[in-house]
């Protein structure tokens, strides 16, 4: 059945703050010798965010995902992946 519609609006909220108030993710990522910064810094976020959206989901739901919610979880981060990168980027040069 996948995510309805209160979870997708859900995710898409918490997606929408983890970038608007990047500080706590991104003083993680600047504090390791990465190469690659950005795509350290989007895992990151995209743990970050699955880690806030699961707990939110568990307490109102009381249970965990199921394969097809998880498979909706992934493709609405996989839609949002570039703006998630754009903005990680744009944080990252602001320092």
């Amino acid at each position: 059945m996948g995510l309805d519609v209160i979870e997708e609006k859900n995710l898409n909220d918490v997606i929408t703050y983890a970038l608007e108030y990047p500080k706590m993710v991104l003083s993680e990522a600047t504090s390791w010798p990465i190469t690659n910064l950005v795509d350290f810094a989007t895992g990151l976020y995209i743990g970050y965010m699955g880690g806030v959206f699961f707990d939110g989901f568990l307490k109102r739901n009381k249970r965990f995902l199921d394969s097809e919610e998880y498979s909706d979880f992934h493709a609405i981060i996989s839609k949002r992946e570039t703006e998630i990168k754009l903005k990680i980027q744009a944080h990252l040069h602001k320092k």
